[in-house]
């Protein structure tokens, strides 16, 4: 019998040095026991905590557990995951989540942040799972993890029609997020993001509000040939309705018939929907705010954006990002907990492309550049990574990939996979997916049991 092996280590007869040096000719070769699995894949020389990330399955039948180092997943050495493969086969959303509460449960100190983009699919994951077989909870069982439940959830549901949420299967807590002109002035860049400015008349209105916010107000003012041009604006539907003339004079010094128009049909169509009121009701909460002040050990946000017109998704991610970002300014990184936060179809917010980064895709890549040393991880899905920026992906030390096609593999992003491993993700089964861990030397394909909540059933 003729057999392939991959040397992950070789290590002296006494364990105590790593050799680099080829393996003698005729030496025999056996089935790895677990000791032999957690030496050559280093879990010996683990630097955080281990954290459990699946187990490998032999072809004797044995299963090994998978340890990843966390101190590569949420800093301070590396962080950060990225999910990829083929839509409903890859199985992207149930390993990272997998992994969240493998995190979630063996560190003590630990806040998630999580955006649900697929019908209710997480707005219940506070609840107790009813599709675990007996082969899910001998899997949890090996990896010494409880099945149970997140706890500590805080479900943010957008404001729809009569101040109702707008969500597939409402879970039982939860609070209504809703948009007013005060609480976002000086971030309506992130809500303008997508729109094309090649003259910057978009980003001086944006500046203008922006600069110009006073005492719940901003003022558009200012003298052109002998008269006065004014209009105060404290909510959205003044802001939609300031005269053609009073915003051209105001912002750029003379009345321009084509700029105000436009700026205003922007507005209209990105503050459509029913999160953009003119006042919020005692039982609407900025979402920014609330979210942040959320942001405590062992607590987790869950954040419903399904039913939100996709126009702005960016915005409402956009502007939570800056939030957390506003709070690393403004606190010690020692009082913060570790910070994960899981954001799907990332190719939305963080394509990949040569033009300039617009706003939201700053405070993603902001993220991924800044998170090893602010002990914050960003876990994204997509099904194709080659449609995300290459900063996003290129400062993640774990990848993730399930069944992918031939011609996504031939991609940069997987530049580093060998033959072997290509063909092996070319033929994974749901729940089977490829770990690559920058700390070693091979990727290795490992299953994973399903997440222990409650996952609403889809006809």
């Amino acid at each position: 019998m003729v057999a392939r092996a991959r040397v992950l280590r070789n290590m002296r007869s006494d364990n105590q040095e790593e050799l680099y040096m080829p393996i003698p000719a005729e030496r025999k070769v056996y089935f790895a026991d677990e000791n032999a699995i957690r030496s050559a894949l280093g879990f010996d020389q683990i630097l955080g905590k281990p954290i459990p990330g699946g187990l490998i399955k032999q072809s004797n039948g044995n299963l090994t557990p998978v340890y990843l180092d966390s101190a590569y997943i949420v800093g301070p050495e590396g962080a950060h995951a990225n999910a990829t493969g083929i839509s409903g086969l890859a199985t992207k959303t149930s390993y990272l989540m997998f992994l969240i509460y493998s995190i979630y449960k063996k560190l003590e100190n630990v806040s998630v942040v999580i955006f649900n983009v697929k019908h209710s699919d997480l707005l219940h994951i506070d609840e107790e799972a009813d599709d675990l077989t007996e082969q899910d909870m001998e899997m949890y069982k090996r990896l010494g993890l409880d099945v149970t439940p997140f706890k500590n959830v805080t479900y943010f549901l957008p404001r729809g029609k009569e101040g109702q949420p707008d969500s597939d299967e409402p879970p039982r807590n939860y609070k209504l997020y809703a948009y007013a002109l005060q609480d976002v002035y000086d971030s309506l860049d992130l809500l303008f993001a997508e729109v094309p400015d090649p003259q910057f008349t978009i980003d001086a209105f944006v500046r203008y509000v922006r600069d110009n916010w006073q005492h719940g107000r901003v003022v558009f003012e200012r003298e052109y040939r002998n008269r006065t041009y004014r209009r105060e604006v404290k909510i959205w539907e003044e802001l939609r309705n300031v005269p053609d003339d009073v915003l051209g004079v105001s912002i750029y010094g003379f009345p321009t018939h084509s700029t105000p128009p436009r700026i205003k049909r922007e507005l209209r169509r990105l503050t459509s929907y029913s999160i953009f009121v003119d006042n919020r009701s005692p039982n609407e909460v900025y979402l920014g705010e609330a979210v942040r002040n959320n942001i405590k050990a062992g607590h987790i946000s869950v954040i419903d954006i399904y039913r939100v017109p996709s126009i702005n998704w960016p915005f409402i991610i956009g502007d939570v990002m800056r939030n957390i970002e506003q709070l690393y300014r403004e606190t010690e990184l020692k009082e913060l907990p570790h910070l994960l936060i899981f954001i799907d179809e990332l190719n939305t917010f963080a394509p990949a492309g040569e033009r300039e980064p617009n706003p939201v895709t700053e405070q993603i890549i902001e993220i991924a550049r800044k998170g090893r040393a602010r002990r914050t991880a960003l876990f994204g899905a997509q099904q194709f990574k080659s449609e995300v920026h290459r900063q996003v992906w290129g400062n993640c030390t774990l990848h993730v990939i399930g069944r992918t096609g031939s011609a996504e593999l031939r991609t940069a992003p997987y530049g580093e996979l060998d033959e072997y491993t290509k063909n092996q993700i070319l033929n994974l089964r749901q729940g089977e997916i490829v770990l690559s861990f920058k700390v070693w030397r091979y990727p290795i394909k490992v299953i994973f049991p399903r997440p222990p909540y409650r996952r609403p059933a889809r006809g």
